[in-house]
């Protein structure tokens, strides 16, 4: 009860003080990162809406960093405090049980630049860089005026024939054969780095971007789906029917992949582009 109410007032307590410290006035309102980087791992642009929640976007309100799913607008939030009196200017984010993160914050001409380290692993940073072996996020951040209208998913689609090995050689398996190998979680390997597909036996599908290099990203941010829908095997040909994704350009496609052969471990498959490709399933 007593971590409750705690908790409760840090979050009520900075009310009267965003009117009046300058700085959390100036923090208030809807950011997008623009640039980011953990430990010397360099996320290109174009992929930072996959790796951060919202598509990288936030809303900062009163002493809260609020993060939606664009998929399914669920609000998260993490608390965090401040302090301009020191130098760099300090900030920290935590949640109701711990400090998840400690750093330092700047307003460069309009942008906010965030440096974050584990408070377990490191004190406090002393400048803004995340270099190989630093155990620390950068990121850069730019204001939005409003945001944005929610888009709606394109599809996001696989199309395997599945023929595994046998003793005797080559065997032809069945749709509900291939069906019943693809439920679960498979890694691959794409431009942008790892990505996890979940097939659920439901007949749904989820992809999120994989961050094992990225340890106090994940920490920090939440991670939600890249993009969802349902998957079929039909005449050995998966298809991933695509209902919703922060790719506009995805939303309502079915790309084919053939399959080479699958087992309970490994996929191999051709897809729509005529490329060879590779997953592991995740256990």
């Amino acid at each position: 009860m007593l971590r409750a109410l705690l908790f409760g007032l840090l979050l009520v307590a900075p009310v009267a003080a965003a009117e009046q410290d300058p700085d959390l006035k100036q923090l208030q309102g809807r950011w997008e990162v623009v640039e980011l980087s953990e430990d010397g791992h360099v996320i290109p642009q174009e992929a930072i809406s996959e790796w951060l929640p919202s598509g990288g976007k936030l809303e900062i309100s009163e002493n809260a960093i609020l993060v939606a799913s664009p998929q399914d607008g669920k609000k998260t939030a993490k608390v965090f405090s401040i302090d301009a009196t020191q130098y760099p200017k300090g900030i920290d984010i935590f949640t109701r049980d711990k400090k998840e993160a400690v750093g330092i914050y700047r307003f460069d001409e309009g942008r906010l630049v965030v440096c974050l380290s584990d408070p377990e692993e490191g004190s406090r940073p002393q400048e803004f860089s995340a270099r190989q072996d630093s155990k620390r996020i950068l990121m850069v951040l730019k204001r939005v005026a409003a945001e944005s209208k929610e888009r709606t998913p394109e599809a996001a689609v696989v199309k395997p024939v599945a023929t595994p090995d046998s003793k005797a050689g080559i065997k032809l398996l069945s749709d509900a054969e291939i069906r019943k190998l693809l439920i679960g979680s498979w890694r691959l390997k794409d431009e942008a780095g790892a990505l996890i597909v979940s097939l659920s036996e439901n007949g749904t599908w989820s992809t999120i971007r994989e961050s094992t290099q990225m340890r106090l990203l994940t920490r920090v941010f939440v991670q939600t789906a890249i993009s969802s829908g349902t998957w079929s095997v039909d005449k050995g040909v998966l298809t991933f029917h695509c209902s919703w994704s922060i790719h506009a350009d995805r939303v309502n496609r079915a790309l084919p992949f053939t399959v080479r052969s699958i087992s309970a471990s490994d996929f191999i498959f051709v897809d729509s582009m005529g490329r060879l490709g590779r997953a592991g399933k995740v256990k």
